[in-house]
């Protein structure tokens, strides 16, 4: 099926989707009646009809190729499946476990299809578990785990890509949880999952390390636990491998849209020339803000227990790496946007349900857009004589403007405790 072909179905499937979340926005009251009587059922019904019946469409009745990173986390998921050690026997720029477990479908069906409804599977999990940890205070949990099964982003990245970044919230929830119900001595059970998060999913997850030690009780117990687990798994793989381990750090992303870097970019080459084959020193820069601000929030709220701001912490992180890295693209969303969802937007208030779709659109339609006029460096003012190309960047400020908008909403979240968004 053409590119344009498959864009053009996708805007009609988001519109689709839209009108299903005004709908579901209209009935706040069902919704909380249903959460009381039948949370269970309701859940699975959104899940048949808003991930299982459409991946059926898509992939075997349609019979469409999976997209995306799918065909390379396909190669890695056979490589492992045939005995192959990561990183020494094929590519991966993943942790060192994440090939073997995307691995355990393919045993049961050869096909990269297999994987992309492990993804679904993996991403109904987490909603549930979330959905399952906000119900507690909130009546319109079940109302906000629909609405995300409709939202655009979630849709295509996960459904029809098969994105995995939604495992990043995944780990942070299982840690959240874990500060929950222990109040006091969580250093070690947090430690030990944040490590295992290391060595299954990305290393970006360590972002979050700084914002954390800065508001935990014992910051030193918690990264003895971190060593304990980390210290002999490196020294296994360098055992095995040397140094291919480095792999995933070594391995040098090309500048990507959207992100403060690429829409001031412009403004930038009117005073120094950006070489992009040696931008390492920017991704440096952005890396120092999207470790700083996130400590920041953490030391202003370090008055407060961890179980009460990590969420905040989580979003704060993953939405700077999307501001201030020139090597971010749009599908990091995925990364937070059911604790952004769950967290920050409250679907009472007409902006907050403007900026979600807002963002959800953007990050299906820019990178399309992107891609398709020839992904353009925007080194000129010049260059926005084309209007193709002043369209993309009108899009592009949109989208880091509302990466901005959920920044400073997650701040007022974790350092004024009066401004938490529960419904």
């Amino acid at each position: 099926m053409p590119i344009l072909t498959v864009f053009y179905i996708k805007l009609f499937i988001n519109l689709g989707l839209t009108l299903g979340i005004f709908w579901v926005i209209s009935r706040s009251e069902l919704f909380a009646k249903w959460q009381l009587e039948k949370e269970k059922a309701v859940f699975a019904a959104g899940f048949v009809l808003l991930r299982l019946i459409p991946w059926i469409g898509i992939f075997l009745i349609i019979n469409e190729d999976p997209r995306g990173d799918i065909p390379f986390f396909f190669y890695k998921a056979e490589a492992a499946k045939a005995g192959g050690f990561v990183y020494r026997d094929f590519w991966s720029y993943h942790a060192p476990l994440y090939a073997y477990i995307i691995s355990i479908p393919v045993w049961i069906w050869h096909n990269s299809r297999a994987i992309v409804l492990f993804m679904v599977l993996m991403e109904s999990a987490i909603l549930w578990l979330t959905y399952k940890t906000y119900k507690v205070k909130s009546s319109r949990a079940l109302q906000y785990a629909m609405i995300y099964l409709m939202l655009p982003a979630g849709f295509m990245y996960i459904l029809v890509d098969g994105q995995e970044e939604v495992w990043f919230w995944g780990a942070a929830l299982l840690i959240w949880r874990y500060t929950i119900n222990h109040k006091d001595n969580y250093e070690i059970g947090a430690g030990l999952l944040f490590a295992l998060t290391l060595l299954t999913i990305k290393v970006t997850f360590i972002f979050l390390l700084p914002a954390i030690l800065v508001v935990v009780k014992k910051p030193v117990k918690m990264l003895l636990v971190m060593a304990a687990v980390g210290i002999p798994a490196v020294g296994f793989l360098y055992w095995q491998i040397g140094d291919l381990f480095l792999m995933p750090i070594q391995h040098t992303e090309q500048l990507m849209t959207p992100n403060l870097f690429s829409v001031s970019r412009p403004f930038i080459e009117l005073f120094i020339h950006i070489n992009e084959k040696k931008s390492t020193m920017i991704n440096w820069i952005g890396l120092l803000f999207t470790v700083f601000l996130p400590a920041y929030m953490a030391f202003k709220a370090r008055h407060r227990h961890i179980s009460e701001i990590l969420p905040g912490i989580f979003i704060a992180v993953f939405v700077c790496m999307m501001i201030f890295q020139a090597s971010a693209m749009g599908a990091y969303l995925i990364a937070y946007l059911m604790a952004v969802l769950f967290d920050v937007i409250d679907i009472r208030k007409t902006w907050h349900v403007i900026v979600l779709l807002a963002v959800n659109w953007l990050t299906v339609v820019q990178p399309f857009v992107w891609v398709y006029i020839h992904q353009p460096s925007y080194t000129s003012f010049g260059m926005f004589g084309n209007l193709s190309n002043l369209f993309e960047y009108i899009l592009q400020i949109m989208n880091v403007l509302c990466f901005v908008w959920i920044l400073r909403k997650t701040y007022q979240n974790v350092v004024n405790p009066d401004k938490l968004a529960v419904a």
